[in-house]
């Protein structure tokens, strides 16, 4: 896997402290790797700032977007750009150093055997560093809960680390509707419902380096009923 053109979407917001770091540790990886940063206009300049900082980098474009903000949006928005410039291997990860370029060789090597590959933070061999204990019980009552609502039959299914063969992910870019952090789980159910195979890969998962978490209780309430919504067809973002 490692002839193949591969681009990884990094959606953005407040994150101007990490980005540039991630961004050239990704670079230096031994694969035909290229960067897609999607950042919503970030108050911090998280945008401008990257797209300053390597704009003689052909390897990494920067998106700066001042509508239709939103995790989901900005996902979708990636998907599209990386499929339109025929990248083979498509990949997504947070821009906080949670999760780690080191296992980026590793994920894209499992899609030898499966057509989506996602960093689980469950499987056994995985770990969890610094993660608070409520923030743990919450995920893994979701990923329950996603079992039986959904069928997701895997270890973690709102992993937001994973790489896709281009095919799997053109097939469903056109239905995605989520514009918030439920596109994770949009994908994984509607690339299972599409018959594609997925693996996962056990990782790392790190406290994020520097600023706070996104992680909001009234976005969790919304998540549980979302996830009725998308099971009944009844979703509509």
């Amino acid at each position: 896997m490692s002839d193949k053109k591969i681009a990884v979407i990094i959606p953005t917001y407040n994150e101007r402290d990490n980005i540039i770091p991630l961004v050239e540790k990704i670079l230096s990886l031994p694969l035909r790797i290229s960067v897609i940063i999607v950042d919503d206009n970030s108050p911090d300049g998280t945008g401008f700032l990257t797209e300053r900082h390597f704009k003689n980098n052909p390897r990494v474009k920067v998106l700066i977007r001042e509508k239709d903000r939103g995790r989901g949006s900005a996902g979708i928005f990636g998907y599209r750009a990386a499929l339109d410039a025929g990248f083979e291997i498509i990949g997504e990860m947070d821009g906080d150093f949670s999760h780690s370029p080191d296992f980026i060789p590793l994920l894209v090597q499992e899609l030898e055997y499966a057509d989506v590959v996602s960093g689980s933070r469950f499987l056994q061999g995985s770990r969890i560093l610094r993660e608070g204990f409520i923030r743990k019980m919450i995920t893994m009552c979701a990923r329950i809960y996603l079992w039986l609502c959904l069928g997701i039959r895997l270890t973690d299914p709102t992993s937001g680390f994973r790489f896709f063969r281009s095919y799997a992910l053109s097939s469903i870019s056109g239905n995605l509707k989520s514009p918030d952090a439920f596109i994770v789980t949009e994908v994984f159910y509607l690339i299972s419902k599409k018959g594609f195979r997925i693996r996962e890969y056990p990782i790392i998962f790190y406290e994020r380096k520097t600023g706070k978490s996104k992680l909001r209780i009234v976005t969790l309430i919304l998540y549980l009923y979302r996830v009725l919504l998308l099971r009944t067809g009844l979703f509509r973002g």
